[in-house]
């Protein structure tokens, strides 16, 4: 990529020759008697090396060297050098059978150099490189909105209409209640779910149709579980309620396990103590089942350790499943999200890295869906005529948005095939 590797194998080549190791040796055996010689002489000793004959090294060492190994003269630091290069032989068989630890040493040791350089030079383009990229991002965004405006605008048309009816709903005094548990959650799920939407949006319109397609996997968990709270009523609000303690006690749990490797401060004794105890007043309320990721849902479906796939099914959703798969495979490693891009054409082999102009339609339809049937769960709750017209009215301009999205894939492809 930088040409990195040449240079570094010239770097390895040049430390392994003779005579760098023969003054590596000699500069540990030195150092084991409390003697660090300077750069100088380092460089000065690697040219007698070089030439070196048999008793021909020569050292001149500096009041301070010689105070820090508390002798007085040179005169008298000799026994203590002839020792060393009388061991020298076996100094420098020792360090050769320890020279895959001191290669990994140096490879560190100098990988860490060169990435400091290429940092450096990182940030002395780095104008260069956004210049670069944001000409690619807003080129891009060009072709989407040529292509696909209508459709964005329809969406971003729905999603008004959706954030208005909550807006208003929220507003009529004559009903809206706080104390009342289930139009609190379908109202903040209500808000979650719309700023979803406008998060997917904003994806489409800057190319990135697999990253929409993964965050409306939340939009249709939240679709799921606002239809389930609202056909069962405050027992159940409660309970997804308080289930959050459940999570908070789960989560800091395995925060403790962790922290160290996190580099982080521990969760102290008394904080735990506080979060397991609401978990074991819960536990003890609602029962065993109620520890489990859906357990706020168990005693309504009748079951011990139901799945979101069973809520799912419940709430008769599970239709959805097939794309709610697709959409699982852009979140987790697995291979369909690797190698299955909505952003690019079935018949392309390429590795897409940035954004795209194809493969909006299904998240975006699959968006007007959800957000639709979120929204007539929150104005089906103590409705009146408005809310219901409102309902009914919504749910064509969803179709109106899912046509215009096919329309324009359809179209694309033909033109594509032809």
């Amino acid at each position: 990529m930088f040409g990195l590797q040449n240079h570094f194998d010239q770097i390895i080549k040049e430390q392994f020759k003779p005579y760098k190791l023969g003054v590596k040796v000699l500069e540990s055996e030195f150092e084991k008697i409390g003697l660090f010689i300077t750069d100088e002489q380092r460089l000065n000793l690697e040219e007698q090396f070089k030439n070196l004959e048999f008793g021909t090294l020569s050292f001149d060492f500096n009041d301070k060297q010689l105070l820090e190994v508390e002798v007085s003269s040179e005169e008298e630091l000799k026994p203590k050098l002839q020792k060393i290069l009388n061991n020298l032989p076996g100094s420098i068989e020792e360090f050769l059978g320890k020279i895959d630890g001191v290669i990994e040493g140096l490879v560190l040791s100098v990988v860490e150099k060169m990435a400091k350089s290429v940092n450096t030079t990182f940030q002395s383009r780095l104008g260069d490189m956004l210049e670069d990229q944001n000409a690619i991002y807003v080129g891009t965004e060009e072709s989407i909105h040529c292509t696909w405006g209508k459709a964005l605008d329809l969406l971003q048309g729905l999603i008004v209409i959706s954030d208005e009816a909550a807006q208003g709903y929220l507003t009529r005094s004559d009903e809206y209640s706080e104390n009342d548990l289930v139009q609190d959650v379908l109202l903040r799920i209500h808000a979650k779910a719309n700023q979803i939407a406008k998060e997917i949006l904003t994806l489409i319109r800057h190319g990135f149709a697999d990253g929409a397609q993964a965050r409306w996997r939340s939009l249709h968990e939240l679709a799921v579980v606002s239809n389930f709270i609202a056909d069962h009523g405050e027992d159940v609000a409660e309970k997804y309620i308080q289930h959050e303690s459940i999570d908070i006690y789960k989560s800091a749990v395995q925060y403790n396990e962790y922290y160290t490797r996190l580099g982080a401060e521990r969760i102290t004794d008394a904080e735990m103590m506080a979060v397991e105890q609401k978990y074991i007043e819960l536990i003890k309320k609602y029962g065993k089942n109620y520890g489990y990721e859906y357990g706020w849902a168990a005693d309504a479906i009748n079951m011990k350790k139901p799945s979101f796939r069973d809520i799912e099914t419940a709430v008769e959703l599970d239709h959805i499943r097939p794309y709610y798969k697709a959409a699982s495979a852009n979140i987790h490693a697995n291979p369909a999200g690797v190698f299955t891009r909505l952003g690019l054409f079935p018949d392309q082999n390429i590795l897409l890295a940035g954004p795209s102009n194809i493969g909006f339609s299904d998240p975006a339809q699959s968006t007007a869906i959800s957000l639709t049937q979120i929204t007539t769960a929150v104005l089906t709750y103590n409705s009146n005529i408005d809310f219901l017209v409102v309902c009914k009215a919504m749910a064509e301009f969803s179709k109106d948005v899912e046509n215009e999205f096919m329309n324009i894939e359809n179209a694309i492809l033909k033109q594509r095939n032809t």
